[in-house]
């Protein structure tokens, strides 16, 4: 699944789900890193966790559900591999250079 399926795929799920929380959190990505979030996922997942906590004041929670649910799950669904969704979201958290490399890797990028 290339960038752009992975953009699309993404932004339209959250926007079926919670309305405009895409933009927002774009929004706090390009003022942060000056990139948007789904490049922030794909290239530098420590960067958009970085944006994440700040955006949740450190609460882990809210990032862990926002990851699992909104940004890997509509992804996952697309490529019929939800198995791996907890593994994902765990990476995301603990070990982003991990998640990075696993993501790109079920991504076929």
């Amino acid at each position: 699944m290339d960038r752009s399926r992975v953009f699309v795929v993404v932004r339209r799920f959250m926007e079926g789900r919670v309305p405009g929380y895409f933009e927002v959190v774009d929004m706090h990505c390009r003022k942060m890193f000056g990139r948007g979030c789904i490049d922030l996922f794909i290239e530098e997942p420590e960067k958009l966790r970085e944006v994440l906590m700040n955006k949740y004041s450190n609460d882990i929670h809210p990032v862990y559900f926002a990851i699992k649910y909104l940004f890997l799950r509509p992804i996952l669904l697309e490529l019929n591999k939800l198995d791996v969704e907890e593994e994902l979201a765990t990476l995301f958290l603990q070990n982003p250079q991990k998640f990075r490399e696993r993501l790109r890797q079920i991504l076929n990028i």
